[in-house]
Protein backbone atom coordinates (compact mmCIF):
# COMPACT_ATOMS: atom_id res chain seq x y z
CA UNK A 1 0.00 0.00 0.00
CA UNK A 2 1.52 3.24 -1.35
CA UNK A 3 1.79 6.05 1.12
CA UNK A 4 -1.83 7.72 0.27
CA UNK A 5 -0.77 11.57 -0.29
CA UNK A 6 1.82 9.89 -2.98
CA UNK A 7 -0.60 8.32 -4.73
CA UNK A 8 -1.71 10.78 -7.27
CA UNK A 9 -1.45 14.98 -7.74
CA UNK A 10 -5.00 15.44 -5.91
CA UNK A 11 -3.84 14.19 -2.75
CA UNK A 12 -0.10 15.40 -2.93
CA UNK A 13 -1.67 19.07 -3.26
CA UNK A 14 -4.35 18.22 -0.18
CA UNK A 15 -1.38 17.19 2.05
CA UNK A 16 0.54 19.72 1.21
CA UNK A 17 -2.32 22.51 2.12
CA UNK A 18 -2.92 20.66 5.20
CA UNK A 19 1.00 20.93 6.58
CA UNK A 20 0.56 25.00 5.25
CA UNK A 21 -2.26 25.37 7.45
CA UNK A 22 -0.40 23.98 10.44
CA UNK A 23 2.38 25.60 9.43
CA UNK A 24 0.20 29.42 9.81
CA UNK A 25 -1.74 28.24 13.06
CA UNK A 26 1.61 27.16 14.82
CA UNK A 27 3.17 30.92 13.34
CA UNK A 28 0.12 32.72 14.88
CA UNK A 29 0.43 30.91 18.13
CA UNK A 30 4.21 31.50 18.55
CA UNK A 31 4.20 35.63 17.48
CA UNK A 32 2.62 36.76 20.64
CA UNK A 33 5.25 34.73 22.79
CA UNK A 34 8.44 35.74 20.78
CA UNK A 35 9.65 39.44 20.40
CA UNK A 36 10.18 39.45 17.35
CA UNK A 37 8.94 40.32 13.75
CA UNK A 38 6.19 38.28 12.72
CA UNK A 39 8.32 36.95 9.56
CA UNK A 40 10.65 35.53 12.31
CA UNK A 41 7.86 33.53 13.54
CA UNK A 42 6.64 32.71 9.96
CA UNK A 43 9.92 30.89 9.38
CA UNK A 44 9.31 28.96 12.87
CA UNK A 45 5.94 28.08 11.56
CA UNK A 46 6.94 26.58 8.08
CA UNK A 47 9.67 24.39 9.25
CA UNK A 48 8.03 22.91 12.10
CA UNK A 49 4.75 22.17 10.23
CA UNK A 50 6.53 21.16 7.03
CA UNK A 51 9.17 19.14 8.90
CA UNK A 52 6.61 17.15 10.69
CA UNK A 53 4.82 16.74 7.60
CA UNK A 54 7.65 15.16 6.20
CA UNK A 55 8.53 13.28 8.68
CA UNK A 56 5.02 11.75 8.84
CA UNK A 57 5.74 9.86 5.45
CA UNK A 58 8.61 7.98 7.18
CA UNK A 59 6.48 6.87 10.14
CA UNK A 60 4.13 5.64 7.54
CA UNK A 61 7.13 3.38 6.36
CA UNK A 62 7.68 2.47 9.85
CA UNK A 63 4.12 1.66 11.42
CA UNK A 64 3.42 -0.44 7.95
CA UNK A 65 6.40 -2.40 7.97
CA UNK A 66 7.55 -2.86 11.76
CA UNK A 67 3.60 -4.30 11.91
CA UNK A 68 3.21 -3.06 15.80
CA UNK A 69 -0.10 -5.09 15.70
CA UNK A 70 1.40 -8.72 16.30
CA UNK A 71 2.81 -7.44 19.60
CA UNK A 72 1.28 -8.10 22.66
CA UNK A 73 -0.03 -4.76 24.29
CA UNK A 74 2.67 -3.73 26.75
CA UNK A 75 5.14 -4.17 23.96
CA UNK A 76 3.02 -2.70 21.38
CA UNK A 77 3.10 0.73 23.80
CA UNK A 78 6.43 0.62 24.41
CA UNK A 79 7.16 0.38 20.73
CA UNK A 80 5.01 3.42 20.19
CA UNK A 81 6.71 5.58 22.95
CA UNK A 82 10.17 4.86 21.82
CA UNK A 83 9.44 5.86 18.08
CA UNK A 84 7.44 8.73 19.50
CA UNK A 85 10.61 9.76 21.77
CA UNK A 86 12.87 9.04 18.81
CA UNK A 87 10.53 11.21 16.21
CA UNK A 88 9.70 14.16 18.48
CA UNK A 89 13.44 14.90 19.24
CA UNK A 90 14.76 14.60 15.59
CA UNK A 91 11.65 17.11 14.78
CA UNK A 92 12.72 19.58 17.49
CA UNK A 93 16.58 18.97 16.39
CA UNK A 94 16.43 19.43 13.17
CA UNK A 95 14.04 22.61 13.95
CA UNK A 96 16.54 24.17 15.60
CA UNK A 97 19.27 23.25 13.59
CA UNK A 98 17.70 25.11 10.56
CA UNK A 99 16.53 27.67 12.39
CA UNK A 100 20.27 28.49 13.48
CA UNK A 101 21.32 28.00 9.74
CA UNK A 102 18.49 30.49 8.16
CA UNK A 103 18.41 32.83 11.21
CA UNK A 104 21.20 35.79 11.79
CA UNK A 105 23.01 36.61 15.17
CA UNK A 106 20.87 35.57 18.09
CA UNK A 107 17.39 35.37 16.95
CA UNK A 108 17.42 31.64 17.91
CA UNK A 109 17.78 32.66 21.55
CA UNK A 110 14.07 33.50 22.06
CA UNK A 111 12.71 30.66 20.57
CA UNK A 112 14.16 28.04 23.15
CA UNK A 113 11.76 28.73 25.84
CA UNK A 114 9.21 27.43 23.35
CA UNK A 115 10.77 23.76 23.37
CA UNK A 116 8.35 22.57 25.88
CA UNK A 117 5.52 23.80 23.67
CA UNK A 118 7.05 21.73 20.51
CA UNK A 119 7.13 19.02 22.83
CA UNK A 120 3.58 19.00 23.45
CA UNK A 121 2.82 19.97 19.48
CA UNK A 122 5.19 16.77 17.89
CA UNK A 123 3.11 14.70 20.89
CA UNK A 124 0.02 15.65 19.30
CA UNK A 125 0.68 15.47 15.92
CA UNK A 126 2.83 11.60 16.63
CA UNK A 127 -0.65 10.51 18.34
CA UNK A 128 -2.83 11.90 15.95
CA UNK A 129 -0.84 10.56 12.38
CA UNK A 130 -0.32 7.32 14.47
CA UNK A 131 -3.60 6.71 15.04
CA UNK A 132 -5.12 7.72 11.01
CA UNK A 133 -2.28 5.30 9.80
CA UNK A 134 -3.72 2.58 12.46
CA UNK A 135 -7.19 2.98 11.18
CA UNK A 136 -5.62 3.03 7.26
CA UNK A 137 -3.76 -0.42 7.58
CA UNK A 138 -6.58 -2.15 9.67
CA UNK A 139 -9.26 -1.21 6.98
CA UNK A 140 -6.78 -2.57 4.13
CA UNK A 141 -5.80 -5.07 5.64
CA UNK A 142 -10.45 -6.00 6.09
CA UNK A 143 -10.69 -5.26 2.43
CA UNK A 144 -7.39 -7.95 1.52
CA UNK A 145 -9.17 -10.50 4.05
CA UNK A 146 -12.31 -10.14 1.90
CA UNK A 147 -10.65 -9.97 -1.20
CA UNK A 148 -9.02 -13.36 -0.18
CA UNK A 149 -12.82 -15.28 1.07
CA UNK A 150 -14.20 -14.15 -2.72
CA UNK A 151 -11.26 -15.48 -4.06
CA UNK A 152 -11.32 -18.59 -2.68
CA UNK A 153 -15.21 -18.92 -3.15
CA UNK A 154 -14.81 -18.55 -7.25
CA UNK A 155 -13.09 -21.33 -9.18
CA UNK A 156 -9.37 -21.32 -9.75
CA UNK A 157 -9.48 -22.90 -13.25
CA UNK A 158 -10.73 -21.12 -16.60
CA UNK A 159 -13.91 -22.03 -17.82
CA UNK A 160 -14.58 -21.94 -21.96
CA UNK A 161 -15.75 -18.90 -21.28
CA UNK A 162 -12.32 -17.75 -20.20
CA UNK A 163 -10.83 -19.19 -22.57
CA UNK A 164 -12.94 -17.48 -25.17
CA UNK A 165 -11.78 -14.09 -24.48
CA UNK A 166 -9.58 -12.50 -26.87
CA UNK A 167 -6.12 -11.53 -25.75
CA UNK A 168 -4.76 -8.39 -26.48
CA UNK A 169 -1.50 -7.52 -28.20
CA UNK A 170 -1.49 -3.43 -27.68
CA UNK A 171 -3.17 -0.82 -25.82
CA UNK A 172 -3.84 2.78 -27.03
CA UNK A 173 -3.10 5.20 -24.11
CA UNK A 174 -4.13 9.10 -24.40
CA UNK A 175 -1.39 11.33 -23.85
CA UNK A 176 -2.16 14.53 -23.80
CA UNK A 177 -3.14 15.40 -27.44
CA UNK A 178 -1.40 11.99 -28.53
CA UNK A 179 -2.42 8.80 -28.81
CA UNK A 180 0.71 6.01 -27.59
CA UNK A 181 0.94 2.53 -28.16
CA UNK A 182 1.74 0.16 -25.82
CA UNK A 183 2.39 -3.52 -26.53
CA UNK A 184 1.74 -5.97 -24.28
CA UNK A 185 5.39 -7.13 -23.71
CA UNK A 186 6.40 -3.89 -22.51
CA UNK A 187 3.92 -4.04 -19.57
CA UNK A 188 5.99 -3.82 -16.24
CA UNK A 189 2.67 -3.80 -13.80
CA UNK A 190 -1.30 -2.41 -14.07
CA UNK A 191 -2.41 -0.49 -10.77
CA UNK A 192 -5.81 0.54 -10.23
CA UNK A 193 -6.62 3.71 -9.74
CA UNK A 194 -10.35 4.33 -8.87
CA UNK A 195 -12.27 3.99 -12.11
CA UNK A 196 -8.95 3.90 -14.02
CA UNK A 197 -5.75 1.79 -14.08
CA UNK A 198 -1.76 2.89 -14.54
CA UNK A 199 0.15 1.11 -16.79
CA UNK A 200 3.70 0.69 -15.54
CA UNK A 201 6.68 0.32 -18.51
CA UNK A 202 10.04 0.75 -18.68
CA UNK A 203 9.95 4.05 -20.61
CA UNK A 204 6.76 5.55 -17.96
CA UNK A 205 3.35 5.26 -16.49
CA UNK A 206 -0.14 5.95 -18.41
CA UNK A 207 -2.81 6.15 -16.55
CA UNK A 208 -5.88 4.55 -18.78
CA UNK A 209 -9.91 4.95 -18.28
CA UNK A 210 -10.06 0.84 -18.14
CA UNK A 211 -11.00 -2.00 -14.78
CA UNK A 212 -8.41 -4.39 -13.96
CA UNK A 213 -11.05 -6.74 -14.79
CA UNK A 214 -10.62 -5.74 -18.43
CA UNK A 215 -6.51 -6.32 -18.19
CA UNK A 216 -6.74 -10.01 -15.95
CA UNK A 217 -8.94 -11.08 -18.80
CA UNK A 218 -7.38 -9.96 -21.72
CA UNK A 219 -3.43 -10.18 -20.92
CA UNK A 220 -1.35 -13.70 -21.28
CA UNK A 221 -2.66 -15.29 -18.82
CA UNK A 222 1.05 -17.34 -18.80
CA UNK A 223 2.59 -14.12 -18.23
CA UNK A 224 0.68 -11.54 -16.28
CA UNK A 225 -0.86 -12.46 -12.73
CA UNK A 226 -3.32 -10.63 -10.49
CA UNK A 227 -1.32 -11.04 -7.49
CA UNK A 228 -3.19 -8.20 -5.24
CA UNK A 229 -6.92 -7.11 -5.72
CA UNK A 230 -5.34 -3.80 -7.01
CA UNK A 231 -2.33 -5.21 -9.03
CA UNK A 232 -1.33 -7.30 -12.05
CA UNK A 233 2.38 -7.77 -13.07
CA UNK A 234 4.24 -9.16 -15.89
CA UNK A 235 5.99 -12.54 -14.12
CA UNK A 236 9.11 -11.91 -16.58
CA UNK A 237 10.37 -9.00 -14.86
CA UNK A 238 10.01 -9.82 -11.59
CA UNK A 239 13.47 -9.26 -9.79
CA UNK A 240 13.09 -10.24 -5.99
CA UNK A 241 10.23 -12.07 -3.89
CA UNK A 242 10.27 -11.24 -0.38
CA UNK A 243 8.28 -12.42 3.00
CA UNK A 244 6.23 -9.26 3.61
CA UNK A 245 3.98 -9.18 7.08
CA UNK A 246 3.34 -12.64 7.77
CA UNK A 247 1.91 -14.10 5.06
CA UNK A 248 2.33 -11.79 2.23
CA UNK A 249 5.29 -11.83 -0.44
CA UNK A 250 6.82 -8.23 -1.38
CA UNK A 251 7.60 -8.20 -5.14
CA UNK A 252 10.69 -5.98 -6.91
CA UNK A 253 10.00 -5.56 -10.13
CA UNK A 254 12.99 -4.46 -13.04
CA UNK A 255 12.65 -1.11 -13.14
CA UNK A 256 12.26 -0.47 -9.31
CA UNK A 257 8.56 -0.65 -8.69
CA UNK A 258 7.46 -2.78 -5.27
CA UNK A 259 4.09 -4.22 -5.03
CA UNK A 260 2.77 -6.16 -2.79
CA UNK A 261 1.41 -9.96 -3.15
CA UNK A 262 -1.50 -11.37 -1.59
CA UNK A 263 -1.38 -14.79 0.03
CA UNK A 264 -4.06 -16.17 -2.68
CA UNK A 265 -1.98 -13.69 -5.57
CA UNK A 266 1.13 -15.51 -4.04
CA UNK A 267 -0.69 -18.87 -4.68
CA UNK A 268 -1.65 -18.21 -8.46
CA UNK A 269 2.10 -16.31 -9.13
CA UNK A 270 3.88 -19.67 -8.02
CA UNK A 271 1.88 -21.71 -10.03
CA UNK A 272 2.67 -19.84 -13.05
CA UNK A 273 6.37 -19.61 -12.45
CA UNK A 274 6.37 -23.48 -11.41
CA UNK A 275 7.26 -22.77 -8.21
Amino acid sequence: MEYPALQNKVFLSAYILIWTVISLAISFVVAPLVALPFGFSLLFGAISGYLFGILAIFLWSVVKYADYSVQNHFHRMASYLALALVSVGIWIGIIFLMLYICMPGNNVVPFEPLIPLELMLGSCFFVIVLLIYNKMLANAKDAEKEEELEEMEQPVEPTQSDMAVEMVERIAVKVGSKIEVILVSEIVAVQAEGDYVMIHTAQGRYLKEQTMKYFEEHLPSNQFVRVHRSCIVNVQVISKIELFEKQNQLLTLQNGLQVKASATGYKLLKRTLNL
